[in-house]
């Protein structure tokens, strides 16, 4: 009797104990790829540098406000880390209403690792500030 009990007994964990598994369709996209800071009045903000072989750097930042209602600010800043920290070397402003804008320029710099900083602002129509936020570019060296 305490054979057949056994028997069933391991029969049946075998059968209900074992879980399914799901895998999730990601679509490619992994977690750190689709993972990004929400914000409230910013729907998205980047800061991009390029050094050309000859020291010619591109500058460049962009941000959308969540509607075309508001006004976007955006400084675009070059800075060099120095001995004392990064210190900002040159800078850019742009600004207009709503979604897609873009700031970009070259300049030449010497040696040295370098990044970009965007600042955006976004105003609504009364001129109150709504939001300030900032995104450094990845640091480049030249």
């Amino acid at each position: 009797m305490k054979k057949t009990i056994s028997i069933c007994l391991a029969i049946y964990l075998a059968i209900f104990i074992t879980v399914p598994a799901f895998a999730a369709d990601t679509g490619g996209y992994t977690a750190e790829s689709v993972m990004s800071p929400k914000f409230t009045y910013i729907w998205s903000i980047s800061a991009g540098l390029d050094i050309s072989s000859a020291g010619k750097a591109l500058c460049a930042g962009s941000v959308d406000a969540s509607s075309n209602s508001y006004t976007a600010e955006l400084t675009v800043s070059l800075q060099k880390n120095t001995s004392s920290g990064w210190t900002t070397i040159k800078s850019w402003n742009g600004s207009g209403s709503g979604q897609g804008l873009i700031v970009e320029n070259y300049y030449y710099v010497s040696k040295g690792t370098y990044r970009v900083c965007s600042t955006a602002k976004i105003y609504n129509s009364a001129g109150t500030l709504l939001e300030t936020q900032s995104l450094y570019s990845a640091e480049k060296t030249y």
